[in-house]
């Protein structure tokens, strides 16, 4: 394995990590109270660059990166929230602002966001899980085929990651070749609900990713505010994100600092693009939860599947206890991690990149029985670092 820096941590297409040591972190909780559901409309283009330097002499092309970080979505909202309190939109806060917003710490106090989540009209879509893989069909507009979900195995490896490791394997002796992981779609609330399941969905249950938005590229010149005029090296590219009809992003809140249906315009992103925000109250995301399995000789195997992106303090490592989950960790399948950092708009000043497990990467664990009831109660709630901020939002299926 290539030596990496403190705080990395790396998989591949469907990745089993070793055995070692970390610290756990419970599940975020804010506690019962008012619940509402926020949805986020661009009015133009949208702008969500990664962390990579994009100041004059660096790099001249920032891709977008959708969907966004979770703190992205959550920055924007309390930001709006702020103004309805007073904040003149610019300068600090102030401490009474920032208590109703729940402070600006790693948790935040008495308020929990939950997304974003994509939506299409009036139904939730979900990121393809990294244990499923398929035959392209050749044609970028027709769904995978031949689907194959991959499972842990029942054998116990032992090789230089370590003992007793079990890896992914086909649920079917009829091979992979071929298939890979399915790249480009997203599933209906339907497919995944056949995925938490234990089944695998249909292709009338894929929706492509490019008919739920594209990429615009963007070329711009730095000018000189005191002049008005350019320099050398002062031509730039970016990408924007254009939403199709009807397709938006949807976030869950826990005891919002502001009560009624508001609907607001909002700050999403770079360059200061513009979104109108509803809020439903008494509304949650719809994530669809199927019943747990069957113990076997006293033990409940479940997945956990990552929907926004998960932090868990260092690399997860199998047969050890997962932060946040009961059990212990059999294997996982993971696309590759995505590093996220972001903007300190208190302390003006840019965040640590920290890496974070994908959305579709997949955790499958095994538990006690007598663990059951606190397995159900995971099912779409946040878990790991920053849980309060959205990141981490799981479900919980089954494996067999």
């Amino acid at each position: 394995m290539p030596s990496l820096r403190p705080g990395e941590w790396q998989a591949g297409p469907a990745a089993w990590i070793a055995p070692g040591r970390w610290f756990h972190r419970p599940l975020h909780d804010p506690g019962g109270g008012l619940m509402v559901l926020l949805k986020l409309q661009p009015r133009d283009t949208l702008f969500f660059r990664d962390g990579r330097p994009f100041n004059q002499g660096e790099s001249p092309f920032a891709p977008s990166l959708f969907p966004p970080s979770p703190q992205t979505v959550v920055g924007a909202v309390r930001a709006a929230w702020a103004k309805q309190l007073g904040w003149p939109g610019h300068g600090g806060w102030g401490q009474e602002i920032r208590d109703r917003l729940g402070g600006d710490g790693e948790t935040l106090e008495g308020i929990g966001f939950k997304g974003p989540l994509l939506q299409r009209g009036s139904e939730p879509l979900f990121p393809v899980p990294a244990m499923l893989l398929g035959e392209s069909p050749g044609s970028r507009h027709s769904p995978p085929r031949q689907l194959l979900r991959l499972r842990p195995s029942a054998p116990r490896f032992h090789c230089d990651m370590g003992d007793n490791i079990s890896l992914p394997i086909p649920e079917r002796e009829d091979g992979v070749e071929g298939r890979k992981l399915v790249q480009g779609w997203w599933l209906t609330r339907a497919g995944f609900q056949q995925i938490l399941a234990g089944k695998t969905p249909g292709g009338d249950h894929f929706v492509a990713e490019e008919s739920l938005w594209r990429a615009e590229p963007r070329i711009g010149i730095t000018l000189d505010p005191e002049t008005g005029t350019t320099r050398e090296a002062a031509l730039y590219a970016t990408s924007h994100i254009r939403l199709a009809e009807g397709v938006s992003l949807v976030m869950e809140v826990d005891n919002p600092p502001l009560e009624g249906n508001h609907d607001w315009p909002v700050v999403l992103g770079g360059e200061s693009r513009s979104a109108w925000m509803d809020t439903v109250r008494n509304a949650k995301l719809d994530v669809p939860a199927v019943p747990l399995g069957e113990a076997t000789e006293g033990r409940i195997r479940y997945t956990a599947i990552v929907l926004t992106p998960l932090d868990p303090g260092g690399p997860p490592r199998a047969g050890e206890p997962f932060p946040g989950l009961p059990g212990r960790l059999t294997t996982t399948c993971m696309p590759r991690p995505q590093r996220w950092g972001g903007w300190d708009s208190i302390r003006w000043q840019p965040q640590g990149m920290r890496p974070h497990l994908a959305p579709g990467s997949v955790l499958f664990m095994e538990a006690d029985e007598r663990d059951r009831e606190a397995i159900k109660r995971l099912h779409n709630t946040t878990i790991g670092r920053r849980a309060s901020w959205g990141f981490g939002l799981i479900a919980i299926g089954i494996w067999k």
